[in-house]
């Protein structure tokens, strides 16, 4: 007698997963003593930058090893506020780095790193946020070293780990080389993973993914959230570090604050904001070592866990952060009262001069060039990114498009957070990878048709920036991504506030190369490029001054001898609904200053 052919139901057992999806195999543990069971003192450990970062990982970092000066090196793209406790405490020994200092919402050097720095205390080591990027995947891939178009022609190049090399294929030219990074340890911060450590990561990835196929032992991982496998099934896609990478998981929620993390639609875990009052404590805390011991005290080692940190901070707040990154919740933040005053305000700074001109400088690139990407800096310069491609988009109907290092492109920012990276813009995005992506390939890479734009700290007369160093040799923020932006793009433009300490006939360090750097927009004017030299072709006007005074007075305050076009003309004044789409951006007064009456403002036009 025949046997019965199967039925549905049998075929289903046949291929189902495993009961519940489970092995036993659990790597769920609390935070700290994660870290005691997986680092020890002397590794080389890397904090994973992405949308999610790992501040709740550090801050246990601290605790567990404050007072044993455990001599740890640190791999990060950037240092930021509560992790200066990981100088203080004397935590490191040495940092591979690209930003140190504070960068919410206004990029600024950080007292307290910069003191240790300076005094020898930590050693670092500066880079770019695309080497970083690059050296780690060497070390994912198992290859000695990774090519790069960073680094060469500036202070960067002079690191043990670059080298150049000759084409090995005959194609002519020298190209860079970056030795492998392999830490010992990653932190990524998550939205979810279930028990065995499949990590669900929030978009955009920074270099987080990659990281965990770099480090030697492997990921210590904190998320929101765990959950289910068949929830990790469901959001498969965003599943980017697999459990057999994992050391353990551990429960965070609000495991980036005082940053925020971004939900995807359809994960039901909930998103939270940049928590502001946070960073105005922080900062004010790290103006005196005394105060900044206090707040370490009382927010590190003063709590035994991340749930007492979180009892701390109470419900109220942390809902608070929750509920203002709802999609139309930056709405709220535009009271009427205030929007009414910014309509009926008169006039114009230099600084909001300024930030149209290299907005229009932006467009030019764009309409004339065919600029089509558009690679927003931090500070004026990302306003300025800001306000052009809505302008292109809006009024022009033109598809060029935002992009920003660590994984954001096509993306429009809405009003009240001038946050280069700010939680409230990531809904409006076309598309969320990653620092490869963004700076290898869209800002640089073989298609490239990038206009970028960009602050500077120094600038000399070829277009060279210094964002590193004081000519004492003191430690100012590094890199971050300006220097694989300059080396890369297509086309870059520089905006800062003039003087003769900005402007300087030569650099201390060259953190970025001048030679695609074609525009400088000061407060004062523009500078074009003529015969390789940033030269004068537009001047500001200045109520009772002649153009012959205007140029003299930018002279005075310029550090190399300044070159005047034979086409120098008089900028045209910002439109009305520009300055008001400006200071909608920037409606806190992080970057501007029209929170007082037009008369009281100086240099009003």
């Amino acid at each position: 007698m025949a046997k019965p052919a199967m039925d549905r139901a049998a075929l289903t057992r046949m291929f189902a997963a495993p009961a519940d999806g489970h092995f036993g195999t659990s790597k769920v543990m609390p935070l700290d003593d994660a870290i005691r069971a997986h680092v020890k003192p002397g590794m080389m450990l890397h904090f994973a930058y992405s949308e999610g970062r790992p501040m709740a990982a550090s801050n246990a970092l601290v605790r567990v090893f404050a007072g044993t000066e455990p001599g740890f090196t640190i791999v990060s793209a950037g240092l930021v506020s509560n992790q200066a406790a990981l100088v203080t405490e004397r935590i490191v020994g040495k940092l591979i780095v690209s930003f140190v200092g504070e960068n919410y919402p206004t990029p600024a050097p950080n007292r307290l790193f910069q003191a240790a720095i300076d005094g020898g205390a930590v050693e670092v080591e500066n880079h770019s946020l695309l080497a970083i990027s690059q050296r780690l995947a060497a070390g994912a891939y198992g290859f000695p070293f990774m090519p790069t178009r960073s680094w060469a022609g500036s202070s960067l190049a002079e690191n043990a780990c670059y080298r150049e090399m000759d084409d090995p294929f005959g194609g002519g030219g020298k190209i860079g080389v970056l030795s492998a990074l392999v830490p010992d340890v990653t932190f990524v911060h998550g939205l979810a993973a279930d028990t065995e450590g499949n990590i669900i990561l929030s978009p955009p990835f920074g270099e987080g993914d990659l990281a965990a196929f770099a480090a030697r032992k492997g990921v210590i991982a904190t998320v929101e959230r765990i959950v289910s496998p068949g929830y990790i099934r469901r959001h498969a896609h965003l599943v980017k570090i697999p459990a057999y990478r994992v050391l353990s998981v551990s429960e965070a929620p609000f495991g980036c604050h005082p940053y925020a993390i971004y939900s995807p639609p359809g994960v039901d875990i909930p998103a939270y904001v940049e928590d502001g009052r946070a960073f105005a404590e922080l900062r004010a805390a790290s103006r005196k070592p005394e105060l900044f011991d206090a707040w370490v005290k009382e927010w590190i080692l003063g709590v035994e866990s991340h749930d007492a940190y979180l009892s701390k901070l109470g419900a109220e707040r942390l809902n608070a952060l929750r509920g203002a990154a709802a999609d139309d919740a930056w709405l709220d933040d535009v009271d009427p009262a205030v929007l009414a005053r910014l309509e009926a305000l008169e006039g114009y700074d230099s600084r909001e001069m300024m930030v149209v001109a290299a907005a229009r400088a932006v467009e030019g690139k764009v309409r004339d060039e065919g600029r089509m990407v558009v690679e927003a800096g931090v500070g004026l310069a990302n306003l300025a990114a800001w306000l052009a491609v809505t302008r292109l988009q809006q009024e022009d109907r033109i598809p060029a498009e935002l992009v920003a290092e660590i994984g954001l492109y096509g993306y429009l920012p809405k009003a009240g957070e001038p946050f280069i990276f700010s939680n409230r813009n990531l809904p409006t995005c076309k598309s969320m990878t990653g620092v490869e992506a963004v700076l290898g390939l869209y800002v640089a890479g073989r298609h490239n048709n990038c206009i970028a734009i960009i602050g500077a700290g120094q600038i000399d007369r070829h277009g060279n920036i210094n964002s590193t160093k004081t000519g004492d040799g003191r430690f100012l923020l590094g890199s971050g991504g300006a220097n694989d932006i300059t080396s890369g793009a297509a086309d870059t433009i520089a905006v800062t506030q003039q003087s003769r300490h900005r402007l300087v006939d030569a650099l201390p360090y060259v953190t970025s190369p001048g030679h695609h750097v074609s525009t400088l927009v000061t407060d004062l004017g523009v500078y074009e490029k003529e015969d390789g030299v940033l030269t004068l072709t537009q001047y500001f006007p200045i109520d009772g001054l002649s153009e012959t005074e205007i140029v003299a007075r930018i002279r005075e305050q310029c550090g190399w001898p300044l070159a005047v076009s034979a086409r120098l003309k008089k900028a045209a004044p910002p439109r009305r609904e520009d300055l008001l789409r400006l200071r909608l951006y920037d409606i806190r007064n992080d970057f501007l200053d029209f929170s007082v009456s037009a008369q009281e403002q100086e240099g009003v036009r």
